[in-house]
């Protein structure tokens, strides 16, 4: 069977970080999302991989090349100026045209290991026409959800929150085994929903795949720290590269990823689980507490503390600093003192600013989205749920109450 991976949506809701990137590319644990994709596909013998790109696709297309390096082969196809998920599958049509079937992958979700066997399982057990995955989502705001019924079949996907005619929590997980002749209920306008939903009126048996286990959908900024957070919460054993310099009076508690060339100076705790990538420096007196990753080449400096977050590669984040609950983009600077706040006074859940609405995130503790290539000046103080647009420089002394 082929896979076929959807990674070329824009993801205005994760700006400022798709500014300068497309959301499979975001890196946790020193990999691009996509790049876990791939490599589960690997494990369970699906290696002829179609990746569907579009904003930023040469991102995609420069780092994985043709496969080689990852054990697999890797095609591309692209959706041009088209958005959608139909577009995209438009688009995968020609590489998947003679199979019957193929698995299909949303490229911006990170789960627990599984995922894709448990769809293709269910496709083979159940003898049906095509497989959904399906997860429970105690809120189902930004999802259609799915209703099925007593003999775990697909009565109708695609559902609105608001339809007083489904009480499913039930919402698609990314994963689908899709027989081809959907091209020609896609071509005729319909969405992939309706397209499904058209095959089940036609007499089609479409299987749910429950699944149980840990899935998060990479569609707003605070999902990055939750994913890191699931990725990091699986790792089991401890591992430092043998010319990982640490100095004495370092204290390394439960487990921790160290990448060659990196050097831990004295008196830092490094409180796992967390990942710290190559060719980078931890100052002394530093504290990086449980559930961060360290992007190569960054800078923690002088008695700092980072604390559930994650730093893209070369950043740098100097003396004195608190970074709480935050992610902080690729090759950008926080100068001595800067301290993200991340929680409301008095304690509330955290608003934060999506493509002009004011949404509230769920979370009681968040700090700041900080895009690529910024400066944030000494002494500023960021307030929590702020988002910093990639390029921007900001002030010394700087309070910042809004999005910049």
């Amino acid at each position: 069977m082929k896979a076929v991976i959807l990674a070329g949506g824009k993801g205005t809701d994760l700006f400022p970080l798709t500014q300068t990137r497309p959301k499979p590319m975001i890196t946790l644990l020193g990999k691009p999302i996509l790049q876990y994709l791939i490599k589960e596909l690997k494990e369970i013998g699906l290696t002829d991989i179609l990746i569907v790109t579009g904003y930023k696709g040469e991102q995609i297309r420069d780092y994985f090349k043709k496969g080689s390096d990852f054990g697999v082969c890797i095609h591309y196809a692209d959706q041009g100026e088209s958005i959608g998920i139909e577009a995209a599958l438009l688009a995968a049509e020609d590489f998947v045209k003679n199979e019957s079937e193929f698995l299909l992958l949303f490229g911006d979700v990170v789960s627990e290991k599984g995922l894709m066997l448990r769809a293709l399982n269910a496709f083979e057990n159940t003898q049906a026409d095509m497989t959904m995955t399906l997860t429970l989502q105690g809120d189902t705001g930004d999802f259609g959800m799915v209703d099925i019924d007593s003999m775990g079949m697909v009565k109708k996907a695609g559902i609105k929150k608001a339809d007083p005619q489904s009480q499913s929590n039930y919402v698609d997980a990314g994963c689908f085994v899709i027989r081809t002749d959907i091209f020609e209920e896609i071509k005729n306008k319909a969405t992939l929903s309706q397209a499904i939903n058209n095959r089940i009126e036609k007499g089609d048996k479409v299987a749910a795949a429950i699944w149980e286990k840990d899935w998060i959908d990479i569609g707003k900024p605070w999902n990055i720290i939750e994913a890191n957070k699931l990725l990091l919460s699986k790792l089991t054993v401890s591992k430092i590269a043998k010319d990982v310099y640490i100095s004495s009076n370092v204290e390394l508690k439960n487990v921790v990823i160290i990448d060659e060339n990196t050097e831990i100076s004295s008196g830092t705790v490094l409180n796992g689980p967390l990942y710290i990538g190559p060719n980078s420096y931890i100052g002394n007196n530093v504290l990086i507490r449980n559930h961060c990753s360290i992007g190569k080449g960054s800078i923690v400096g002088f008695g700092s503390e980072i604390k559930n977050s994650v730093l893209f590669d070369e950043s740098k984040v100097y003396r004195l600093c608190y970074v709480g609950d935050s992610v902080i983009g690729q090759n950008s600077v926080l100068s001595s003192g800067v301290i993200t706040v991340n929680t409301e006074t008095p304690k509330k859940e955290v608003i934060m600013n999506i493509n002009g609405e004011k949404m509230n995130t769920g979370l009681m503790k968040l700090g700041a989205i900080v895009g690529d290539n910024c400066e944030i000046g000494v002494n500023t103080l960021i307030l929590p749920g702020r988002k910093i647009a990639s390029g921007s420089t900001i002030a010394p002394g700087s309070i910042i109450k809004e999005d910049s």
